[in-house]
């Protein structure tokens, strides 16, 4: 019985991966990570937000990327996404908010402002509003971070992040973490180290047996 759960398991996992990029970025972000993962046997696709100025908040978008996943899988497929900087955020609001946590084995974020930083400040709109320190947005989702634990969510951040402010509002409350120095903060999902380490998670995932 237990094998015959284990092998329905790997069943429904797929080697898709969803990549979402940032805030005023329609995907160029993640092109060489796309092709590394591509070139590594998976099915990567960028999705290119509308509205990517957040001006609309998180949910609009999120309602973007669960269309895609539906589109990309079939009823018993699920995927991994990678999410960089806001995307990480627009995939933590499909996931935790939109059923997105029964279609997904496998979460990364990227230097994403999961306690929000002090340039949200500046934008003074609704996503702006949704990623300032300290805002009910974000405390609503941390308080249920563990609906992320079916994903294996992992974290990657850099202590020089002059966008993510305080730097470690990067790293997620729940799951591995991994700190690698890049100078830029629009750098991280180009970096050849955390790319690395990307590919590494989302293999891994695949060849674990008690996930899902």
């Amino acid at each position: 019985m237990i094998r015959d759960w284990v092998d329905l398991a790997e069943m429904m996992k797929s080697r898709i991966a969803i990549l979402i990029p940032g805030i005023f970025d329609r995907g160029r972000s993640m092109q060489r990570m796309q092709g590394a993962l591509e070139r590594s046997g998976f099915v990567a696709r960028t999705i290119r937000l509308q509205t990517n100025s957040g001006w609309y908040g998180m949910e609009p978008m999120a309602a973007q990327l669960r269309d895609l996943v539906e589109a990309m899988t079939r009823e018993d497929e699920s995927c991994a996404l990678v999410g960089f900087s806001m995307g990480g955020i627009v995939a933590r609001y499909y996931l935790q908010r939109l059923g997105g946590a029964e279609k997904v084995h496998k979460f990364i974020a990227l230097s994403s402002p999961h306690f929000g930083s002090l340039w949200a400040h500046l934008l003074p709109y609704k996503g702006g509003r949704q990623l300032r320190i300290g805002s009910e947005f974000l405390s609503n989702l941390n308080r249920d971070a563990a609906v992320l634990e079916g994903a294996a969510p992992v974290s990657i951040w850099t202590p020089y992040d002059a966008t993510i402010v305080p730097r470690t509002s990067s790293r997620l409350p729940i799951g591995n973490t991994y700190q690698v120095p890049v100078s830029l903060h629009r750098w991280v999902p180009q970096n050849p180290k955390v790319i690395d380490i990307v590919r590494t998670e989302l293999t891994g995932a695949l060849e674990d047996p008690g996930g899902r």
